[in-house]
């Protein structure tokens, strides 16, 4: 079943390394707000390392091996370093999604080198990944050859029995050409699905500080600064950024069953667009989470918020009241949940109802939420989510839907939904079929104005087991991208990938 659920264990590898970095990036983003989280029971017991089942190694940082690969072996402790290398050969119809007629076909040769080192002690985590390819690329109006795509990510976190300190950061310098929309959709909402060509450095970093985890009182202090600069694209909505976030939350353990949080935090986001946005956001919150009886936990939290913009066109300020509510009742099989949250941005007060369910299955699990957004520009619309998947010994199918709104980086109030659906197939104890269909759409809410953009994506790989460390995959892909006021594009791929990943301790 290891195979079946590679794909996955990849993509849920790299949203728990990439997370931090697109949560910052959101939080500024266009200027919104981020969600008022409803407040979470401090934790009262922190074991040394609780992370480090999750620190990412190799197996995240140069995954791109793909389904079915060998992978480095997960550091459990001590010093580890981690290569991986990976062919690939690519053919497609139309790999620039050029609306209407293709140009031409493109033949794509990519050799990706990997590296990673960790280290692992009962008190200090420290682990560098990073990749880069060597490509050789036909792409009708332009050839590559080179060195291509380095990247490169940084944690370092150490703990004693009553605080933490954890440092994060990454660079990348990449063609946005060979970006997976999907993955870009997915890091950044502000931008969504626009494939536009050129390129991007989005360095970013982070500093967390906690102390007091196992004291009736602590803080947790969050810094971070996120960054894009991009060079060589035509679309308006592509423009250099910078968003530095601030925070900081007194944690207060009331008794065993009643905590509070009181949090202030700043967000300064600048850009280089057209009329040179400069917009600060701040806010003050409290919030109180209560266990009622075991099963039932009740939680809240009221807060102030003030959004101030400036432009070249002169000063627009919101502020007013944000806050939540939830309440969360544990049951045999999981639980139920509903949450009411508001939120404010520079377009006014957003406010969200969501009613959930989580479930564990006798061959899987489902979670999914449904409810209702109202912004203060256009009319209401439905939102959720739902991740349901279902293992059997030679099978496994998995289901991820999600749909919620926010601000795109020219102030409009965007609807993003995207359905993830993959099926495995172990064929014998060597090889597996993967297929499946990603969709993802972008559209204005109400009276936005924002274009319509949808982008579909079917797949059907072969993965066969050469070694216990090398992997082949076949595969074939269809994709279809529909823009208002475009003819559709659609591509049509072959590819062949060989790698392997590989670990040894010094």
């Amino acid at each position: 079943m290891g195979k079946l659920t590679a794909r996955a264990a990849l993509l849920a590898a790299t949203s728990i390394f990439l997370w931090p970095t697109i949560a910052a990036s959101q939080q500024g983003g266009a200027g919104t707000s981020a969600p008022v989280p409803l407040p979470q029971a401090p934790t009262t017991t922190t074991p040394i390392n609780p992370a480090l089942p999750a620190v990412p190694t190799l197996a995240s940082g140069a995954a791109v091996i793909g389904p079915g690969s060998g992978r480095a072996a997960p550091n459990t402790g001590g010093l580890q370093l981690d290569f991986g290398i990976k062919t690939s050969l690519k053919v497609d119809s139309n790999f620039p999604l050029t609306p209407g007629k293709s140009r031409g076909t493109s033949y794509i040769s990519d050799n990706t080198l990997s590296y990673g080192l960790s280290s692992i002690t009962q008190t200090t985590t420290f682990n560098l990944t990073g990749s880069a390819v060597l490509r050789y690329a036909d792409i009708p109006g332009r050839s590559i050859k080179g060195l291509e795509d380095p990247m490169a990510n940084v944690l370092y976190m150490t703990e004693s029995a009553n605080s933490r300190v954890t440092l994060r950061g990454r660079w990348r310098y990449v063609d946005r050409q060979f970006l997976d929309p999907f993955q870009v959709e997915l890091e950044d909402l502000q931008t969504g699905l626009i494939t536009d060509g050129g390129t991007v450095r989005d360095p970013s970093y982070s500093l967390r500080f906690e102390t007091g985890l196992q004291s009736p009182f602590g803080l947790v202090l969050d810094l971070g600064r996120a960054e894009k600069h991009y060079s060589g694209t035509t679309n308006p909505l592509l423009f250099d950024t910078q968003t530095d976030t601030a925070s900081l939350a007194a944690n207060m353990r009331y008794n065993a069953v009643t905590q509070g949080s009181l949090t202030a935090s700043a967000t300064h986001y600048i850009t280089q667009d057209f009329v040179q946005t400069n917009r600060w956001t701040r806010s003050l919150t409290y919030g109180l989470t209560r266990d009622v009886n075991g099963t039932l936990q009740v939680s809240g939290q009221i807060g102030y918020s003030e959004v101030v913009t400036d432009t070249i066109l002169g000063q627009a300020r919101n502020k007013g009241v944000i806050g939540g509510f939830g309440v969360t009742q544990q049951v045999q099989d999981g639980s139920y949940s509903v949450n009411l949250a508001a939120n404010r941005n520079q377009n006014g007060l957003r406010t969200d109802l969501t009613f959930g369910r989580d479930m564990q299955l006798p061959t899987g699990s489902l979670k999914g939420t449904i409810g209702v957004t109202k912004g203060s520009v256009g009319g209401g619309a439905m939102i959720g989510s739902l991740s349901y998947s279902i293992q059997r010994p030679s099978d496994t199918l998995t289901l991820a839907i999600r749909r919620g709104a926010t601000t795109n980086s020219s102030n409009q109030d965007i609807l993003n939904t995207a359905v993830t659906v993959n099926w495995g197939h172990a064929v014998n104890s060597l090889s597996m079929l993967d297929m499946g269909v990603d969709y993802a759409e972008t559209q204005g809410t109400g009276g936005s104005g924002a274009n319509a953009t949808r982008l579909t994506n079917l797949y059907a790989n072969y993965n066969y087991t050469l070694t216990p460390d090398w992997a082949l995959t076949t595969g074939v892909s269809y994709k279809v991208k529909t823009q208002t006021g475009l003819p559709q594009a659609k591509s049509t791929g072959v590819y062949v990938t060989l790698g392997r990943n590989f670990s040894f301790r010094p």
